[in-house]
């Protein structure tokens, strides 16, 4: 196997069926730049893809992960072994290949994360590479309405219902610009690093009823919370959320989630994906919708200048 960029084109040779591979995708990050990578097999056939973006950190290191708001590298490998033997091996020649690539890269951080079902880190580990497990939940929309509010916790559900008592209005907010604008608020109140130009992107090239899903919760005429989502046929990906904290109604991100549960079930997506969060107050929140826990690894390297910002962080 080999690996070299590919156009964002190319990606149409694959048929893949994630949103996170698909060039509708990838072309929010037109105006900041990605590494978009394919995998070719002995006949120079196009097998798979993956990508990443090089970023700044602390104004003078390297860092080499995803991009903003991708959850992984997007990997994705056409597979035609049947046997299990074959099939492990083939994915070692996969991770053989991908380590070939990486140990070339400069950077003085790299972390890569890959999509849940990329479950074999060895070849990694045996060259030096931390191999950390992440988590995300996934709720099964397989299942009646009322199964799916039954598994939620106590809090989870009075949130929703208390928002219903107090008249708290929801409406659909694609491509909505005050929805854009809190969740941008919200990284800042935060002090989360957050690339406008993505942002800006998505919400102005991506952003449609056939790839997203998005809603907001309003007393009156003030916006209290948005959550937007993104699909394919068979997932949706919660991946942004913004919330006023100044507002009385703390079950209204709440409020909102569940619409976007709903609606992703209606349109006939089988599994609602939070994305994951390892800061333990973000997990919480997710835990209370009652998904699945779902693990996925991510590999991480770093020179001495990395492993002193790491060090740093942690004081």
């Amino acid at each position: 196997m080999k690996i070299t960029p590919i156009h964002i084109d190319d990606l149409q040779k694959l048929k893949t069926d994630s949103v996170f591979n698909s060039s509708d995708w990838l072309s929010i990050y037109s105006d900041s730049g990605i590494n978009l990578l394919g995998i070719f097999n002995k006949n120079e056939e196009l097998i798979g893809t993956f990508y990443y973006q090089k970023h700044n950190r602390a104004k003078v290191l390297t860092h080499i992960a995803p991009p903003f708001l991708s959850p992984n590298c997007g990997l994705y490998i056409v597979d035609s072994t049947i046997n299990p033997a074959q099939k492990n091996t083939f994915y070692k020649k996969v991770n053989e290949a991908l380590k070939e690539h990486f140990k070339d890269l400069k950077s003085d951080l790299f972390s890569i994360s890959f999509p849940p079902h990329f479950q074999d880190m060895q070849s990694f580990i045996w060259t030096g590479y931390q191999a950390t497990p992440k988590y995300t939940y996934q709720i099964d929309l397989n299942q009646n309405e009322e199964a799916i509010l039954a598994q939620m916790s106590p809090e989870r559900r009075k949130n929703i219902t208390k928002s219903q008592k107090e008249g708290l209005v929801i409406k659909e907010s694609i491509g909505d610009k005050g929805s854009l604008q809190l969740i941008v608020n919200t990284f800042v109140k935060q002090g989360l690093w957050h690339d406008k130009l993505v942002l800006n992107s998505l919400f102005a090239k991506f952003s449609s009823s056939a790839n997203a899903i998005s809603y907001s919760c309003y007393e009156g005429d003030t916006l209290l919370a948005t959550v937007f989502c993104i699909r394919d046929n068979n997932k949706a990906y919660y991946i942004l959320g913004g919330f006023d904290g100044e507002s009385k109604h703390s079950g209204a991100g709440a409020f909102a989630m569940w619409h976007a549960i709903k609606k992703s079930k209606e349109i006939g997506v089988s599994i609602f994906d939070f994305e994951g969060s390892m800061q333990p107050s973000i997990e919480k929140y997710f835990r209370g919708f009652g998904g699945k826990l779902v693990p996925y690894f991510s590999i991480s390297k770093q020179n001495w200048k990395g492993k002193l910002l790491l060090k740093l962080r942690k004081k």
